[in-house]
């Protein structure tokens, strides 16, 4: 019994150690869900920011307010 209990300890230690030896990159596409949600709040950001640049004109001539931009990026 001690000796399953010590290979597991081993196991775990093993396992910390090659995952904190892995990339930022490496690690992150290991959580595909995580990164598409990261990827979606850069676009999200980007859209507003690309929005909001534009003139009160700009914005009406598309049909939207300032007020209008996060509903839009939000979709």
């Amino acid at each position: 019994m001690s000796s399953t209990i010590k290979n597991q300890a081993t196991q775990s230690r093993i396992g910390s150690l090659v995952f904190a030896r892995q990339t930022p990159r490496v690690a992150a596409e290991r959580h595909t869900s995580l990164l598409n949600s990261l990827r979606n709040w850069r676009a999200r950001r980007a859209a507003a920011a690309e929005l909001s640049s534009l003139s009160d004109r700009s914005l009406a001539d598309i049909g939207l307010t300032r007020g209008d931009i996060p509903r839009v990026v939000r979709g």
